[in-house]
């Protein structure tokens, strides 16, 4: 055959359309001896010899080709052609281990030949920490234009893309589609649900037919059993694409730029409180303003008749606590989970160091405190406003 790199690879692409298996295996078969770089030619040069029921030939190219990804760093495509090959061969359970340790050495060189992309939560964990992760994963394929998640279904688990391209749509007051974003290669979705409240907040939609690993939570928790570390790694995750959102979205933390909201995340600190905990109650000392992370936080006191008022509930990504702390004063209201709830909190010493880091945000707390109360006033009566003035949240 005397056809050129470039019409081989087209002949073996037109044969595919047509379903001519065996041509087009003969013709990527002849410009993969040409071009052995060329791994998605060498991919499909195992799909078709599985295609055609030779499965021996086919795990052994699914290997190599997955080898070579692991050791230019292209883990998630590496991971998914392992899938395949536990799918034909399910007790070749080595292949994982073998990823883990390729990937592992690559990403240790003194000098790799070129820096390897970074992967969301993959690229934080260590050899061992991969091997135990890699058979909890689910390789799944969805056809272009299918739905993957849909925005208000129970989200608890994690998904990274290895192949194609995917669409971020949420739902507008009402009902119409919003375009978000689109996410490729590499990129992670699902994390606002796997985090915050197992609920998921938006829809996705593949725009190409996309490959993707999903990660449930149970079995990233089974893991963290014997990898404990691996609560850290997640820790971390949650920090660089979760809670610097809220605190971009945060009428205290917006003004501040990327570096300096991740400067402040030093000063957060998790909290897991179960349903019905009194967090504070009029009177307290402050000693910490908070973060809602995920549940619910009622904030309430009582009027003159002994009645509660119920000041507000708040969810995810909402702060409070923090008028006692700005005015040296007792809290005025009492605060209470209303179901298991995680917290990220700053204590009194804390929030001092930031504010001395970050002056601006001094003037920006007060303005906010200010209004908080102005609006707690319109719901207290006549004789609680006269001991707001004394006695501040």
């Amino acid at each position: 055959m005397n056809k050129g790199k470039g019409s081989l690879k087209e002949a073996a692409q037109k044969a595919l359309s047509r379903g001519e298996w065996r041509k087009a295996l003969e013709c990527f078969q002849h410009h993969c001896a040409q071009e052995p770089e060329d791994l998605r030619s060498r991919l499909k040069v195992a799909e078709l010899l599985e295609r055609l029921g030779q499965k021996k030939e086919a795990v052994q190219g699914y290997r190599k080709v997955a080898e070579a990804y692991a050791q230019d760093g292209f883990l998630l495509q590496a991971i998914s052609i392992n899938k395949m090959v536990l799918r034909i061969d399910p007790l070749a359970k080595e292949v994982n281990d073998r990823l883990a340790q390729l990937y592992a050495e690559r990403a240790n060189e003194m000098k790799p030949i070129r820096p390897f992309p970074r992967i969301p939560l993959f690229s934080d964990l260590n050899e061992q920490e991969l091997q135990a992760l890699l058979p909890h994963l689910q390789s799944k394929t969805f056809p272009k234009g299918s739905c993957i998640c849909r925005e208000g279904e129970r989200g608890d688990s994690l998904f990274v893309i290895t192949r194609g391209e995917v669409a971020i749509i949420r739902q507008a007051p009402k009902g119409e589609e919003v375009w978000i974003r689109n996410l490729k290669d590499g990129d992670l979705f699902g994390e606002f649900g796997y985090f915050v409240d197992q609920k998921r907040h938006a829809t996705v939609k593949a725009i190409t037919e996309c490959e993707v690993l999903e990660i449930y939570r149970t079995e990233l928790n089974e893991i963290m059993q014997i990898h404990p570390r691996l609560n850290e790694v997640l820790q971390n995750l949650f920090k660089e694409r979760i809670l610097d959102n809220f605190l971009a979205l945060s009428p205290l933390f917006s003004s501040l730029n990327p570096g300096e909201r991740g400067e402040t995340l030093k000063w957060f600190h998790l909290r897991k409180i179960p349903e019905g905990t009194l967090l504070f109650k009029g009177g307290d000392p402050p000693t910490s303003l908070y973060m809602v992370r995920s549940g619910e936080v009622e904030i309430f006191t009582q009027n003159r008749l002994g009645k509660k008022v119920r000041l507000g509930l708040l969810e995810s990504g909402n702060l409070f606590g923090e008028i006692g702390l700005l005015f040296d004063k007792p809290r005025m209201a009492n605060a209470r989970t209303t179901r298991p709830t995680e917290l990220l909190e700053m204590t009194q010493g804390d929030l001092k160091a930031c504010l001395l880091e970050f002056p601006q945000l001094q003037t920006r707390l007060k303005e906010i405190s200010l209004k908080r109360l102005s609006r707690m006033k319109e719901l207290l009566s006549q004789e609680t406003i006269q001991k707001a003035k004394e006695a501040m949240v």
